[in-house]
């Protein structure tokens, strides 16, 4: 015995270093699960667990083929009314609600769920340009309470920059087809036409505008903070303020070349508010900027002046106007020349433009109007079919739980604070039991019941719930209630102009080798990514 004990004594000094970090990592470990793990209710199921699929094998199936973790999900949860907790991108966890519990969501105050949280946590603008620009985004107010307001005065902006945008990208040539990669010239087609309505409206903004240097590195601005958000999703939230910096290392020389070619506009701007305060009757530009340079010397004089901040706010504007807005153009385009062959849709276009715009599409500034682009029921169809079908969003209605509370479903389910929820968007609209032959690109899907629901004294259009910037549980990617997208009404006017200005000037097709088909879209960790080395053909229409 006393042999035993003389050999324990001797181990314990020996063992020393080895049993205290064991246990240092353990309460490391325990602490961490504590304090920096989303604590889930065990009445909440995790996908996987039933058939014995491992937490870490399920998340590595949602990395390789996020689709078809999406469809299992709709089928045996979504539709069954249950609640699941799945793995997503990176470290991340997420909480899919069904379909029906969409009501349930939208009426919980944002002191309970937050959609503001849930885009930081996705867009991580706290990392690439500062925490204010974050946590007071007053640039999308404005958007969200004055743009209805001043759509018009935007059209016609736009409107001007049609010939140049187009001219310069697809060209001019009446006699020889020319082929073109489409995904770079919609960036710089559909970027200088959004920069025109964004700042375009005084001369110094038309220069810009109309300089493809500039339009780049607005989109090296844009680029710069999707590249840092990727990373930083796949990093743990804890961890996040110590990487953050280095996730956005390259954002800081890509402010500042955005800054020094937007200085000259920026002292312009200052100007026209110091010239209007002495003489109100002068007119001021009517572009997206000056709503913000107005607000700005109303309630952020702290801003107004700084070059840094303002150049930071028109980033976050060009963010919200150019991203999505760019990859939707692209899909639209495809969509309409792969359906051409069974719907004409080409002719169709072209017959819509001339009866609103009038014969040979008359695209001056007075034509814009609210009232024209409300009868344009079939271009409206084209674009919320795209939409329906090749949306870039998998998860929709994304809200982070902030309460300290939690918050619990209507099923009884106790969601803690910090957990993301969700609803499908792209399952909920491609649902058999809704759409027939849901996996078809039908261009006036939508239009064909409005116009058989058209007032017969007016002839406006009816169901204007089945209208492109209408949202519902079937149709998801503006987001659904009182966040939804406040720019839709803006995209609205911008497609239908460049779809309408594009078909009736030019004749567009896919190369031969395409057979008429467009190359089809795919799904990375959950996002719908279009072919981005897809090729169209262009000729300038004689006629035109």
């Amino acid at each position: 015995m006393e042999d035993l004990l003389q050999n324990w004594a001797d181990y314990i000094p020996s063992h020393r270093v080895l049993v205290i970090s064991a246990a240092i990592l353990v309460a490391l470990v325990l602490a961490y699960r504590s304090f920096f793990t989303i604590q889930y209710p065990k009445n909440l199921l995790r996908l996987g667990k039933k058939e014995g699929i491992s937490w870490s094998a399920m998340r590595k199936k949602f990395h390789e083929d996020s689709l078809t973790v999406f469809n299992d999900i709709y089928e045996n949860y979504s539709k069954k009314g249950k609640a699941v907790l799945i793995p997503v991108f990176g470290p991340n966890d997420e909480v899919i609600l069904p379909p029906s519990a969409l009501s349930w969501l939208m009426r919980q105050p944002d002191s309970v769920v937050s959609s503001l949280d849930a885009q930081i946590d996705g867009i991580q603008l706290q990392h690439t340009l500062g925490h204010k620009f974050a946590y007071d985004p007053w640039g999308g107010w404005i958007i969200k309470n004055d743009l209805t307001s001043v759509l018009e005065n935007l059209a016609a902006i736009m409107s001007d920059e049609l010939d140049a945008s187009f001219e310069a990208n697809f060209g001019s040539d009446v006699e020889n087809w020319k082929e073109i990669d489409l995904f770079p010239t919609c960036r710089a087609l559909g970027g200088q036409l959004t920069l025109r309505f964004t700042l375009g409206d005084s001369p110094e903004g038309r220069r810009l505008c109309r300089d493809p240097t500039f339009v780049e590195t607005c989109y090296g601005v844009v680029d710069g903070m999707l590249d840092a958000a990727g990373w930083l999703a796949s990093v743990r939230k804890p961890l996040k303020p110590f990487l953050g910096p280095w996730a956005a290392r390259s954002m800081p020389p890509k402010i500042k070349a955005l800054e020094q070619r937007f200085e000259p506009l920026f002292q312009e701007r200052l100007r026209i508010i110091e010239e209007h305060a002495k003489n109100p009757a002068m007119e001021k530009p009517k572009d997206l900027l000056q709503m913000l340079f107005d607000h700005a010397a109303k309630d952020r004089p702290e801003e107004l002046r700084s070059l840094p901040d303002m150049t930071k706010r028109l980033a976050v504007m060009n963010f919200g106007t150019m991203h999505q807005t760019i990859l939707t153009l692209h899909n639209l385009i495809l969509d309409v020349l792969d359906s051409n062959r069974e719907y004409k849709t080409v002719d169709v276009i072209r017959d819509e433009v001339n009866r609103v715009m009038g014969e040979g599409g008359d695209f001056s500034a007075k034509n814009w109007t609210k009232a024209n682009m409300a009868t344009m029921t079939r271009i409206d169809s084209i674009s919320r079919e795209t939409l329906r079908l090749h949306t870039f969003l998998g998860r929709a209605v994304q809200r982070l739980i902030i309460a300290k509370d939690g918050l619990v479903t209507e099923d009884g389910i106790h969601l803690p604070q910090g957990a993301m929820v969700s609803i499908l968007a792209y399952q909920c609209q491609t649902d058999a039991d809704t759409f027939k032959e849901p996996f078809k690109y039908d261009p006036f899907r939508f239009s064909r019941p409005r116009e058989a629901a058209a007032d017969s004294s007016t002839g406006k259009p009816g169901l204007n719930n089945l209208s492109f910037v209408s949202s519902s549980v079937e149709f998801l990617p503006w987001n659904h209630g009182k966040h939804a997208c406040p720019g839709r009404f803006l995209v609205d006017f911008e497609f239908k102009m460049i779809l309408g200005y594009a078909l009736t000037h030019y004749d567009l097709e896919l190369p031969e080798s395409y057979d008429g088909k467009r190359p089809p879209n795919t799904w990375f960790v959950g996002f719908g990514i279009p072919p981005l080395d897809a090729k169209i053909r262009v000729k300038r229409r004689k006629s035109a």
